[in-house]
């Protein structure tokens, strides 16, 4: 021990020398400086370690290397490595541009795809990359409401607003106006959920002729009543029941009223608007209203997309329908009409927009009705949304029945 401690001076530069050799040949000390610049500068380095740099930035490098990711508002994050070697030159880092598009919808809460993929639920600011044309889909549940193309150019757009479809009082759905609306008409419009059915007939008749009474001179003794508002040479199913009062045959009940004229089919409108007291004006739908809400935001060509349609979709002519048999193979459950909201509603909560019933429409500023969306009796490409009748507006057919539309006013 004396001997060493005679010796200690030797033994500290032995100690400092085998301390300078492992500093040098540990890999993580920096052996040179990398000047790191972006486009546009100010982004944050950083290099997961913990240690933070603003560019431009004189970085320390290691002979191992370093793994940097460069990140700045409104820009895509770009990851990099820096060696030593690149020591001799600036090295520049291009953050690309970053599109923020903000996705609002009324009501919120709903799911949003670009391009097909999950983007979050409304609102929503999305992060997207590359210019040019996107798809954004506005989803509830696994049915698309609005399917809408933009153009990504110069930072526009970077909101985007969508009124949305959605249940109004009873029975009916509220599509909204405007150029971002699933609509895109210049008013909102309400239409009903359902064909107007027997039972809901029934009480107009009520109001029409307290009273009835049976007409011996007329087709099966019907009423007078009957004959001027069903004029077809077809069984209706209207009766005066036990208590003298009208009643629709038994099972009938909530399948839709069918043989009547577009006469009356405007009358009833005009009847339900004084009934449902709530200052609108009910009436016909306009044809481009029927085919929107036929549509319900979707490609068509039928109201649930372009699946070809089979007896659980819809009521059309099939193995069950005696006159035609349009479609032996397809089988619907029906023999002609089906109760309203038999089938899948359509996206956007509408039944038998295909099939069941052609339904009467009038086009806006009035004209000569027509109908929309095939019946029990029609072929399946009688049944797309864009299918259309000019019945004879003097008769009435067993397979032609009405809806309810109403224009809604701003501000409701």
């Amino acid at each position: 021990m004396s001997r060493l401690l005679d010796h200690w001076a030797l033994v500290l530069l032995l100690a400092m020398s085998l301390l300078l050799v492992a500093l040098i040949c540990e890999t993580s000390w920096p052996v040179a400086y990398v000047y790191l610049m972006s486009v546009p500068g100010g982004a944050e380095v950083s290099d997961g370690e913990g240690f933070f740099w603003c560019t431009p930035a004189w970085i320390p490098v290691s002979h191992e290397g370093l793994h940097l990711t460069l990140s700045r508002a409104g820009r895509l994050s770009v990851d990099t490595v820096i060696t030593p070697g690149m020591a001799d030159s600036p090295v520049v880092v291009d953050l690309p541009y970053l599109f923020m598009l903000t996705v609002t919808t009324d009501p919120a809460g709903a799911s949003v795809l670009l391009d097909g993929l999950p983007a979050g639920s409304t609102p929503v600011t999305l992060e997207i990359p590359e210019p040019g044309s996107h798809i954004v889909s506005i989803t509830e549940g696994y049915v698309t409401l609005v399917s809408d193309s933009i153009l990504l150019l110069d930072n526009s757009p970077d909101t985007l607003h969508y009124r949305l479809p959605r249940p109004y009082g009873e029975g009916m759905v509220l599509v909204p106006s405007g150029p971002c609306s699933p609509s895109g008409l210049d008013h909102s419009f309400l239409i009903s959920r359902t064909e107007v059915t027997n039972t809901d007939f029934c009480r107009y008749l009520s109001w029409l002729e307290p009273s009835p009474e049976m007409d011996s001179t007329n087709r099966w003794a019907r009423p007078e009543i009957l004959e001027s508002i069903f004029p077809g040479d077809y069984p209706v199913p209207f009766i005066i029941g036990p208590d003298g009062m009208w009643a629709v045959e038994e099972g009938l009940q909530d399948h839709p009223v069918a043989g009547l004229t577009a006469r009356t089919a405007r009358d009833y409108c005009e009847w339900y608007s004084t009934l449902a007291g709530d200052g609108l004006e009910y009436r016909l739908p306009a044809p481009s209203e029927w085919r929107t809400a036929a549509l319900a935001g979707g490609g068509g060509p039928w109201p649930w997309g372009s699946r070809r349609p089979d007896g659980s979709l819809l009521n059309l002519s099939d193995c069950n329908e005696v006159l035609l048999r349009r479609h032996p193979s397809i089988d619907d459950g029906h023999v002609r009409t089906s109760p309203v909201g038999s089938y899948p509603p359509n996206g956007w909560g509408l039944f038998d927009m295909a099939g069941n019933l052609w339904e009467y429409c009038i086009p806006a500023g009035g004209g000569v009705p027509v109908a929309m969306g095939g019946s029990w009796l029609s072929s399946i490409d009688d049944c797309r949304c864009d299918s259309r009748m000019n019945p004879d507006t003097s008769l009435g057919y067993a397979y032609v029945g009405f809806r309810l539309a109403a224009t809604l006013e701003q501000g409701r």
